[in-house]
């Protein structure tokens, strides 16, 4: 694959460099930054995406607002890919193109969302290599309470395509 992995896992480092994070937030996606949104970990095993309770998060009903958690979910499936893009020799395409949530529970407090499918993403990324073609590729992202009941279930469907880099 190309993939550097020692590239790699520098990126999952860097992701996890509060400040740094912070300012790439604000720069880049303020709503994360508003909200507190907080990378917890990294690595090709599982991502873990938290975002406080509150009254940046909360909507009328006084619970956390279904777009916050959506927003934590979202992150929590693109950390991985995101930092193999800039791991690797090719150009990587990525963008979602669907998306699915179920909720169980009224959510309260500090929500964190687990992805542990991170090691479909780069077998995904793998065949659009081989193939040239783009591929899709679902990622399920769990979030869960304080109390460690899941709020909310989320599955987005990823699409990749691996490219040359444009000289």
């Amino acid at each position: 694959m190309q993939i550097d992995d020692v590239k790699l896992q520098q990126q999952y480092k860097a992701c996890m460099k509060r400040i740094p994070m912070r300012v790439i937030f604000a720069l880049k996606m303020p709503a994360a930054a508003f909200t507190g949104l907080r990378i917890d970990a990294v690595s090709s095993e599982q991502t873990v995406v938290s975002v406080p309770g509150g009254w940046r998060t909360q909507n009328p009903f006084g619970t956390m607002y279904w777009a916050v958690q959506g927003m934590a979910a979202e992150l929590s499936t693109g950390i991985v890919p995101t930092c193999i893009s800039r791991s690797m020799s090719m150009k990587l395409r990525m963008f979602v193109v669907g998306t699915e949530a179920r909720f169980g529970k009224k959510a309260y407090g500090r929500c964190i969302f687990t992805c542990t499918d991170t090691h479909k993403v780069a077998e995904a990324i793998e065949e659009s290599l081989t193939s040239g073609e783009s591929v899709n590729c679902d990622l399920t992202a769990t979030g869960t309470d304080s109390s460690d009941e899941t709020v909310s279930e989320w599955v987005f469907k990823w699409n990749f395509l691996a490219t040359e880099k444009d000289k």
